[in-house]
């Protein structure tokens, strides 16, 4: 059985997702708890204000946060990061678009430790 849910939108439905995909385990004689909970989101990074404005080139943080993307500096980006922790994802995987910003790269993967 293969369930997959591919959206973009905030966490707040996330309970009822997990307890529908709780119940379709189930019914299929698995444990809930044996199944990791995983999303994938694109990482919006700066290492301080000025630089996180730059790189949002003028889109609009909150936005891209409603679309399920974690924005901000360090201590944010770590927030949202333990933020889905909470809501039950054992498991992120950050979409890092800036391929040749790898100084950028190891600030947010100093920031995540």
């Amino acid at each position: 059985m293969k369930v997959r849910d591919r959206r973009t939108g905030t966490s707040e439905d996330d309970p009822e997702l997990n307890d529908h995909l709780d119940g379709l385990l189930r019914e299929a004689g698995r444990d809930p708890d044996a199944v990791d909970r995983s999303v994938m989101t694109q990482v919006v990074f700066g290492r301080d204000e000025a630089e996180l404005d730059e790189v949002l080139d003028g889109r609009d943080p909150d936005e891209l946060r409603e679309r399920g993307a974690v924005v901000g500096t360090p201590a944010e980006v770590a927030e949202g990061v333990e933020r889905l922790g909470e809501a039950g994802v054992d498991r992120v995987m950050l979409q890092w678009l800036a391929l040749d910003d790898t100084d950028r790269l190891e600030a947010l993967a100093d920031a995540l430790v």
